[in-house]
């Protein structure tokens, strides 16, 4: 059943309210809001480039560099530590000899023990969490004062993410015993780690458990879980939460308005109707992004001529749309690829005095790409530039797509140039879109130049990745180097390789007789689970 939002029925409850942002609730920054009404999970797809810490001087980079290392190469030597649960106590005399030694030589802040396991952090595969929580504990074994809250909550969420949260828990109850001040922020992020686990009863037993820690959960609190389950798609958790829990704390706009996302997430339309027909017979008046989250449900529900009319009663009710709004209007256009109607929902965009974000700009270059109009699609990016709107990567990689399909590499060279000019920083997928089109185009030393740049740059290489750089040496015939970057595909970055590529190195190892690492690499493979044992012994046939 579509929502039921009568044009009367909206006139006659709903004023305008202020934006979101105007709660003091650390629920919705402008680019979550985007990510979630807009992109939904899209932006877990890349993971993040990671930056120094503020105030990181150079020398203290290279320290912690130096660091990171040690810790790498003991992951690469034992990768099956994290197969088993691991020790809170955790620690490895050799690497903690060898973090002795540079320490000795180099004095050691949190600053940069916070880098540390900030870069251990980074990769979405591999992760290297029994060596980070070792060089943790021998940090904190030789440290006084005791170590701030800031590097718990970094290696309480680095737990999280491994989902080791009997370490998390051992970290909370080490800050209790030491005397320190929890701060929710602490639990905040504990939870989410549980949500994004899928334990959703986990997250809210956290929660529960607060006032054992002397932290009073409040309103902030409670709104910071049900805004995560909903995030998640969790939302019949999070209505048994809120029902439980919604005489204890003042509602606003911000727990409704998460609720009726959350149920929209969830693709149950009765829901939040349910939901938002409470929020006004409780007195709450609907916020711009209330009418943006219906929107956006209705559009994802195919039900865009609805949408258009909740649009049409928002602006009765003198509701001011924002840039979340025009894009939700924008997006099941862009992805049918009907430039007439996105182009009409861009100008009334303008019409009504309301400034394009990055998102709004890249949907009208995607729009334009799918046309093939890669012309226009560059005057965008460079109207984009010239309003101050900074691009990111999603602004150039529809164009790159481009560019790659008329194999043009002069172009490529151009936007590439041109993308670093504005300080906008390529990502996993720039690199695999312009390694492809120059592998294609027999430009070896350009693959090889932008897989060097995309290392130091520490941009996290993909499946996609290995597999072009090692299709381009089994090319070359080159099996030593396809060889190395299958092994460090595997074992450093964890990644599970396709058949195809596998064979392709298997096939190189066999043509040149290199049947020892032929064996070795069927094992590795083996060992992690990524093929089973064949019957038959491919040597033998």
């Amino acid at each position: 059943m579509a929502l039921a939002f009568s044009k009367r029925c909206i006139t006659s409850r709903l004023h305008l309210l202020s934006p979101i942002c105007r709660y003091n609730v650390n629920l919705y920054t402008s680019s979550e809001l985007q990510n979630d009404v807009v992109a939904g999970e899209e932006a877990d797809d890349i993971p993040p480039v990671p930056t120094p810490a503020a105030g990181l001087s150079p020398a203290d980079t290279l320290i912690a560099d130096k660091f990171y290392s040690l810790i790498k190469d003991h992951h690469r030597n034992n990768p099956n530590l994290l197969l088993n649960p691991t020790n809170p106590d955790v620690s490895f005399p050799s690497l903690s000899f060898d973090f002795s030694s540079i320490s000795a030589v180099h004095s050691l802040s949190a600053a940069v023990v916070q880098q540390v396991i900030g870069k251990c952090a980074a990769p979405r595969h591999g992760t290297p969490f029994p060596q980070a929580l070792a060089f943790f504990n021998w940090f904190t074994s030789a440290s006084a004062p005791s170590p701030s809250v800031e590097l718990f909550n970094e290696m309480i969420d680095l737990s999280g993410k491994v989902r080791q949260f009997d370490v998390a828990w051992h970290l909370i109850d080490s800050m209790k015993a030491q005397n320190m001040k929890i701060p929710l922020e602490t639990f905040s992020i504990l939870i989410r780690r549980y949500i994004r686990a899928g334990m959703a009863t986990e997250a809210v037993h956290t929660f529960n458990r607060m006032q054992e820690y002397d932290c009073e959960p409040d309103r902030k609190a409670f709104s910071i879980v049900i805004g995560m389950l909903c995030r998640k798609r969790r939302a019949i958790e999070a209505q048994t939460f809120f029902d439980t829990l919604k005489d204890k704390f003042e509602l606003d706009v911000v727990v409704y308005s998460s609720l009726i996302h959350g149920w929209c997430r969830a693709s149950n339309i009765d829901e939040a109707e349910r939901v938002f027909s409470e929020m006004k017979e409780a007195g709450i008046q609907a916020s711009v992004y209330t009418y943006s989250i219906v929107i956006d449900a209705l559009c994802r529900c195919g039900q865009i001529s609805r949408a258009h009319d909740v649009f049409a009663e928002m602006l009765d009710q003198g509701c001011q749309p924002n840039s979340v709004t025009f894009n939700n209007l924008m997006r099941v256009h862009v992805k049918a690829g009907r430039t007439e109607k996105v182009l009409q929902v861009y100008n009334q965009m303008r019409r009504l005095s309301c400034n394009p974000d990055v998102i709004t700009y890249n949907y009208l270059i995607e729009t334009h790409c799918k046309d093939k109009n890669r012309d226009e699609a560059i005057k965008v990016l460079n109207v984009m530039i010239s309003k101050g709107c900074d691009p990111n990567a999603g602004s150039y990689n529809p164009i790159f797509r481009c560019i790659a399909k008329d194999k043009d590499v002069n172009a490529a060279h151009r936007l590439f140039t041109k993308m670093k000019d504005a300080k906008c920083t390529p990502n996993t997928v720039t690199y695999n879109v312009l390694m492809q089109m120059f592998l294609e185009s027999k430009s070896n030393d350009m693959v090889i130049k932008l897989w060097k740049e995309m290392d130091e740059n520490e941009v996290e290489p993909n499946v996609n990745t290995f597999k072009i750089l090692i299709a381009m040496y089994c090319s070359m015939g080159h099996w030593n180097n396809a060889y190395k970057y299958f092994r460090e595909m595997i074992e450093d970055k964890c990644l599970r390789p396709s058949p195809q590529v596998y064979e392709m190195v298997m096939k190189q190892l066999r043509k040149v007789g290199q049947l020892q690492k032929h064996q070795e690499l069927m094992e590795k493979m083996i060992d992690r689970g990524f093929i089973a044992r064949p019957l038959v012994d491919p040597l033998a046939v």
